[in-house]
């Protein structure tokens, strides 16, 4: 746990009101720094096309194609990030780190394939409905393969520990993004929609290659074993079934509110809810500081326990290594309970205040009463995740696969029952099958802890 760890232990071992506040800050920027970058510019784009006097009608298409463009590449790649990890540490352990780079590209080109796929299909149903221009189709294309190997390419980056390159990445993409949305659109008076999503395009390709850049630095040259890590998925089944049924529970209900529920509204051949999307941001948005704040325990307090008991595995007695296990037990259970009392708070908090807020900016009742629970039922699936990932930790994977698919089920049944009962209960499913998922997941947790010395010993 190099990398961020390191800068974190250093700067909050001073202890000082300004080291807390400095560390703050820099745990937010390097772990959810590219998602704040992320949805600025989401809010940069729908005040752009304001500004710029788009219609109705263009300001809706864009959302909606850009929300299931993006929404491709983030499921296609929690197909692969989980396996990818897995992966990963293993041949750094191995010390093959040129299989590494090697795999990058070989991950690269198979997302590449599938997203290239799903968004040709996309774009054709386009054309063939609407006769959607040549020129916007081929930068949409590409966008979403660039998004599909952004978040794949995250997960190499994030193994360095290296957040901040992430960060940096996305910064350093927002420039070029923006001059050439300047020259297409100001100076050349292309379309809007053509020129955002050309901006857009650029942007992500920069991004793309910073991302790799960083990755050949760290690895060096790759060998020939390009698509090795596709044995991971035979070998590994259930870690690909975990990542994938997290990423598309936490969507679900959003996919079948938009085909199926009274909210749908069609723009093309895209279906979606707007007031059950905004009320789902707005809780995505509260939900963040949880992964800031278990980054910091995890990183300057767990590490230290979980060095002691490695190490007392390989040199100390049966007491010691109880009495380290136990130690570490606690530091997990006492961190963990931190984050979410913490986030709990916070989630309680910004509910209340939306209360207030929310109407000074036109927001909809509606929009209001489902974030609310929505709210909740983020905080519970946040908190059931950031337990999987102790699991995983663990190599528990099993444990994590049970958890992760349960919360997909659970949520299956309670949208398909939500949907006869009315709008009013859109919200519950999300807040249902996260306490369920969370209170499993905290069962295994705990089994996994208690057991660990067999595990360990028997591996």
């Amino acid at each position: 746990m190099a990398g961020i760890g390191f800068e974190l232990r250093k700067i909050f071992s001073r202890k000082t009101l300004a080291s807390n506040i400095i560390g703050s800050i820099y745990a937010t920027m390097t772990t959810i720094g590219p998602t704040i970058i992320f949805m600025i510019l989401l809010f940069t784009l729908n005040k752009v096309m304001y500004i710029f006097n788009a219609t109705e009608i263009e300001s809706l298409f864009f959302v909606s194609s850009f929300t299931y463009e993006f929404l491709i590449a983030i499921i296609i790649a929690s197909l692969f990030n989980t396996v990818l990890s897995r992966y990963i540490s293993d041949k750094i352990f191995e010390e093959k780190e040129e299989d590494i780079c090697a795999s990058l590209f070989g991950a690269m080109t198979v997302t590449s394939i599938l997203s290239g796929i799903i968004l040709f299909i996309f774009c054709f149903l386009m054309y063939k409905k609407d006769n959607v221009s040549i020129y916007f189709l081929a930068n949409y294309y590409l966008l979403g393969v660039l998004a599909s190997n952004t978040y794949v390419l995250m997960t190499y980056v994030s193994a360095l520990k290296e957040y901040k390159e992430v960060t940096f990445s996305f910064l350093f993409g927002c420039i070029p993004a923006i001059i050439v949305f300047f020259f297409t659109h100001l100076i050349f008076n292309i379309n809007i929609l053509i020129s955002l999503y050309a901006s857009l395009t650029v942007g992500f390709t920069f991004i793309v290659i910073m991302l790799v850049f960083w990755c050949v630095k760290a690895f060096g040259m790759s060998s020939n074993k390009y698509f090795e890590f596709l044995r991971y998925f035979i070998k590994y089944p259930v870690l690909a079934i975990s990542g994938l049924s997290y990423m598309f529970g936490l969507y679900l209900s959003n996919i079948i509110y938009w085909n199926f529920s009274d909210m749908r509204l069609k723009i093309s051949i895209f279906s979606t809810a707007p007031n059950y999307d905004m009320a789902m941001f707005f809780a995505v948005v509260i939900s963040l500081p949880a992964f800031v704040l278990f980054v910091v325990k995890v990183e300057t307090i767990f590490y230290d326990r979980y060095v002691k008991y490695i190490s007392s595995l390989n040199e100390g007695t049966y007491d010691l290594i109880e009495k380290n296990r136990i130690s570490m037990n606690n530091t997990i259970k006492l961190q963990l309970f931190f984050v979410y009392d913490i986030q709990l708070v916070i989630t309680v908090l910004s509910i209340s205040a939306a209360g207030i807020v929310f109407p000074l900016f036109n927001i909809s009742n509606q929009v209001l009463s489902m974030f609310m629970i929505l709210g909740m039922g983020l905080f519970c699936t946040t908190s059931m995740y950031l337990t999987v990932l102790f699991l995983y930790y663990f190599q528990d994977y099993r444990s994590s696969c049970i958890t992760t698919v349960v919360f997909f089920i659970v949520e299956l049944i309670s949208c398909v029952i939500c949907l006869k009962l009315g709008s009013p209960y859109y919200p519950l499913p999300l807040l249902i099958a996260g306490i369920i998922s969370w209170i499993i997941g905290f069962i295994l947790l705990r089994r996994r802890l208690n057991n660990l010395n067999s595990f360990i010993m028997c591996k």
